[in-house]
């Protein structure tokens, strides 16, 4: 059943789909300026690991939002992009962006847990994405198990449990002194200073501080998931993608991602505790 024919009021997906349509995450103030971006920012050059790959056959991103990568992709690197998401706003904005600059991704308001692909995918992507489902764990499965190909790679990029935790916090300890919701809105700003377009700010600052429902994860429970479902995990940006050489070592030490999270808050510097991993079937 689509996300869309269920009760609004009803579940978590109802609530985060009324939540983004609202302002979907990482819109711009403009068309104009959401093309703009796409244009100068690739975004391989953020997940180093892709680079090898965006060429190569066939790409879903699962939970696509405004666009922003899959059409980043396809402009770049002429990638074959599909994007998927339960946001008619938001797949609304992919489809103009991509129109404009008459690329080939195409995009369908889907609702993961029930998308059927016709064929599986090469390299599935989902950034940010899965921590906002009523399951988790059951998300990144049916990522794993039912749409990427043998031999395929999927990236998911997840809150950390650790990292996360000094970032929200702050957050609700402004709240708790009674706070307005504009005044928090200054404070993100100062963090995430790098962010000049309003509108942009705005849906980083709903999407990271006023969220209706999200989990932390770490990577020892990613690794297991994928593991169970076949996959292998080759990269992580936990220790900046370089090659693993020891695994177990990484999760050992990412409890020491609060540590650098806190110490972030306190020099006033933007860290959302948010980590990425690479898996090979």
């Amino acid at each position: 059943m689509s996300i869309d024919k269920r009760d609004p009021n009803d579940s978590i997906a109802g609530a985060v789909l009324n939540f983004y349509r609202t302002l979907p995450f990482n819109k711009r103030d403009s068309l104009r300026e959401a093309i703009r971006n796409v244009k100068s920012h690739d975004p391989a050059m953020s997940y180093p690991p892709l680079a090898e790959i965006v060429s190569r056959g066939r790409i879903l991103e699962v939970g696509c939002g405004v666009g922003w990568f899959s059409n980043g992709l396809a402009y770049h690197h002429a990638s074959d992009v599909t994007g998927i998401d339960f946001n008619p706003v938001a797949i609304e904005q992919s489809r103009a962006v991509a129109e404009n600059l008459d690329l080939k991704s195409s995009f369908q308001v889907a609702d993961l847990f029930t998308y059927q692909p016709q064929v599986r995918f090469d390299t599935v992507v989902s950034l940010g994405v899965l921590h906002h489902t009523e399951n988790c764990e059951a998300a990144l499965r049916r990522v794993c198990s039912e749409f990427v190909a043998e031999k395929g790679t999927v990236v998911v990029g997840l809150y950390h449990r650790y990292g996360r935790r000094p970032f929200l916090e702050h957050f609700k300890e402004l709240a708790n002194l009674g706070n307005s919701e504009d005044t928090l809105l200054e404070e993100y700003g100062r963090l995430h200073s790098r962010i000049s377009d309003k509108t942009h700010l705005r849906s980083w600052f709903r999407d990271q501080v006023l969220h209706p429902h999200e989990t932390q994860h770490t990577f020892a429970e990613v690794r297991a998931i994928v593991e169970s479902c076949g996959m292998t995990v080759t990269a992580t940006s936990l220790n900046h993608f370089a090659r693993i050489e020891d695994i177990d070592a990484i999760e050992n030490n990412e409890v020491k991602m609060e540590e650098l999270s806190r110490q972030a808050i306190a020099d006033g510097r933007y860290f959302p505790g948010f980590f990425v991993v690479f898996a090979q079937r």
